[in-house]
């Protein structure tokens, strides 16, 4: 059988990170979804391992700070994001990812992490000094969500996503500063 966590290196650091095909895992997932939850955390996106990579080069970024990770599944980023930061709130719609999340930073004696389940446009969100979205621009209703909620976030967010339409439209409407490109994956601060 296989591990349910495997440790893997992230920058200089050493984490355990789940193993999504994990047969108790994979159950959950598919229980989820069966009950209508139409996400995609069954898997880990390219641009978000990219992202992990990134931020653990830049952790003075977020050192200490309060941080919202927006969509953070079951992700590496968060992590990098909980061991550096103050304090992290992760959000996505799947109650299961957030549940396995916290159990991911559990693992690594991750405790300064709350969950927030729902539609991050939606919700009311904590006050915080930065905001990280992995590939959360991928069509017309994800590219309003977005825009939504940069319109009422007043601080620094840093995005990063595949340049699937719309999201070249998003960077023509809101001044940025691309802090890297790698392969597919854009990353960008608002």
């Amino acid at each position: 059988m296989t591990d349910l966590f495997q440790s893997v290196p992230i920058g200089s650091e050493t984490f355990s990170l789940m193993n999504l095909t994990h047969p108790r895992v994979e159950q959950e997932i598919i229980a989820e979804m069966k009950t209508g939850v139409a996400v995609y955390y069954d898997q880990r996106w390219e641009a978000t391992g990219i992202l992990t990579d990134w931020l653990a080069k830049n952790t003075d970024l977020f050192r200490d700070k309060k941080v919202l990770i927006l969509g953070a599944g079951v992700g590496a980023e968060t992590l990098i994001l909980g061991r550096h930061a103050a304090q992290i709130w992760i959000n996505d719609l799947s109650p299961t990812s957030l549940t396995l999340c916290q159990e991911q930073l559990v693992e690594n004696d991750i405790t300064n992490a709350t969950s927030l389940c729902g539609r991050y446009e939606e919700l009311d969100l904590p006050e915080v000094d930065l905001v990280v979205a992995s590939f959360l621009v991928y069509n017309s209703d994800t590219y309003r969500a977005m825009s939504r909620f940069m319109d009422d976030h007043k601080g620094q967010i840093i995005l990063v996503n595949e340049r699937l339409a719309p999201f070249p439209k998003l960077l023509k409407e809101r001044p940025h500063k691309i802090l890297f490109e790698q392969d597919a994956a854009l990353g960008v601060l608002f």
